[in-house]
């Protein structure tokens, strides 16, 4: 439940604290001294689902269940609601680390296979992230990844579908940021460790496979994919 806000309360913080994030319509994420982070959400149409289920929420909600999950993410400390600014605002604990975009920028190195587990692991526990991009997933300072920016996330009662974990995949094969690095061969790795982790029986893994290099060659722009798939991926070894 969002805690009342008011507007004189709310620009007193914002005046406090460092703007990472604006756009015309005001501040999007603000720093705290403490470290905190402040993300406002606005309406941004008037006939939504937000209407009845504010983004805010979402962002709320799915930090607790990716924690139940075992899945790092941000950790909520409040949630409020400024009538007057038309704003819900999120107080947040930022998750350490690195994104993979920052990562790759930096010309660091990235555990691919160990992130095509980890999207495997999302996948079988019903976790469908629509902007699963670079920007988005954080590589920890101990290893393994943790996921930002999750207002745009659905938990599914079960495991996705075939079709469902392919199209999940579109945002990071997309992503200007990684496209460079998303030749056959290192895809060809990605890939087998994903199906290794996915949990589907044999007979899915080689259509999970037919789907994934169609993917790759669509959001890659490097031909039908069809010599790749059909010498490599679907034979459905592993």
């Amino acid at each position: 439940m969002a805690r009342h806000l008011t507007d004189s309360r709310l620009q007193r913080v914002l005046a406090a604290a460092e703007v990472l994030e604006r756009d015309p319509h005001g501040v999007k994420v603000a720093r705290l001294p403490s470290g905190v982070y402040l993300k406002l959400f606005r309406r941004k149409r008037l006939l939504s689902s937000a209407a009845w289920r504010p983004y805010a929420q979402r962002f709320v909600a799915n930090a607790r269940a990716l924690t139940r999950l075992a899945v790092r993410t941000v950790r909520v400390r409040a949630y409020f609601w400024c009538p007057q600014a038309r704003r819900h605002v999120v107080a947040y604990e930022p998750l350490a680390g690195e994104t993979v975009r920052d990562r790759t920028g930096n010309g660091g190195a990235v555990d691919w296979p160990d992130l095509a587990r980890f999207l495997a692991y999302l996948h079988r526990q019903g976790v469908y992230f629509r902007s699963l991009h670079s920007g988005n997933i954080v590589c920890l300072p101990g290893g393994g990844f943790g996921l930002i920016d999750i207002a745009d996330l659905r938990m599914l009662r079960g495991p996705l579908g075939l079709t469902r974990r392919v199209r999940n995949l579109r945002p990071l094969l997309r992503d200007p940021a990684l496209r460079p690095r998303w030749q056959a061969m290192p895809f060809q790795e990605f890939l087998d460790a994903y199906c290794r982790a996915a949990g589907v029986r044999p007979r899915q893994e080689a259509l999970l496979r037919r789907l994934a290099w169609w993917q790759w060659a669509r959001c890659t722009g490097q031909g039908s994919g069809a010599s790749v798939s059909d010498s490599a991926s679907l034979t459905g070894s592993r």
